[in-house]
Order: C-alpha cells, then sequence, then structure tokens
C-alpha cells in the first residue's frame, strides 16, 4: 500500500474521530460514559495525528513502516474501526434535529454500546502505539548500535 493510501485511510477515521469527539463533547446529562469515549476518542485522535505527521515525514522502505502497513489493510484495523463509527454516526446525525430546534442532545447509547465503542478504540490506540513505538525503536536502533 502507497504512503499516499495509508495516510487518506488515516484522515478518514480522523474526521470520524472527531465527529464523535464533538458529539461526545455536546450531550447533556451523559454520566461518566460520554466523558470516557470523548477522552478516548481524544487520546485515539491525538495518536492518530501523531502517526500521520510521522507518515509524512517518513519513508515507505523505513523498517517501521510495515507495521504501520497492516493498519491500513483493507479490512484491517483502521477500516474496522471506521466502519464502527459509520455505525455510529447516524445515530448522532439523528439527533442533530434535536439541537437545531434548541434542545440539547442527550446521551442514547447502552452500557453495551458504550463498552462496545471503548474497545475498539482501545485496539486501535494500543495498534497505533505500537506502529508509533517501533518508529522511535527502529531510530533510536542505530545509535545504539553506533555505540557499541
Amino acid at each position: 500500500m502507497d504512503p499516499l493510501s495509508i495516510t487518506a485511510s488515516i484522515v478518514a477515521v480522523l474526521q470520524l474521530t472527531s465527529t464523535l469527539i464533538e458529539y461526545t463533547s455536546s450531550v447533556k446529562d451523559a454520566s461518566k460514559d460520554r466523558a470516557q469515549c470523548a477522552n478516548e476518542a481524544l487520546n485515539l485522535y491525538n495518536l492518530l495525528f501523531r502517526l500521520s505527521t510521522r507518515l509524512e515525514q517518513a519513508s515507505s522502505n523505513e523498517r517501521w513502516y510495515a507495521a504501520v502497513r497492516d493498519l491500513a489493510v483493507k479490512d484491517g484495523p483502521f477500516d474496522q474501526y471506521k466502519y464502527a463509527l459509520e455505525l455510529l454516526l447516524p445515530k448522532v446525525a439523528s439527533a442533530s434535529g434535536i439541537k437545531n430546534i434548541g434542545n440539547a442532545l442527550l446521551w442514547k447509547f447502552s452500557k453495551e454500546e458504550v463498552t462496545n465503542i471503548l474497545l475498539r478504540i482501545e485496539r486501535l490506540k494500543t495498534l497505533v502505539q505500537i506502529a508509533l513505538e517501533m518508529d522511535h525503536l527502529s531510530v533510536s536502533l542505530p545509535e545504539i548500535a553506533d555505540k557499541d
């Protein structure tokens, strides 16, 4: 997969995650579920942004790049998370009419839905963190080898 396709996958996930963050930040009376979703989505957004920035500076022949490429394969982690958000966002869109008439949005997700969302976010966060750590490791290895 070429660097442009990987970056496009990340940008798509960033946009959807941003929508989730915006929604969870504007909901009234959502208790700790809303805050937890917003925080986890924001953490993932930050990691994805760092990964996207790093990819812009990277070369596709770097060792860690294969791990990132694996995240962006068809039906891979990025696609799975994107699909989950695409299922979630119609609920957000259907509630937007309420907001337009001056009422606050209400949190309308069950504990099971929230748990599922958080699990998907956590899974992708872990995979993105691993890819970023592999990048740091690949940068550090030449320095370690030079010291020996």
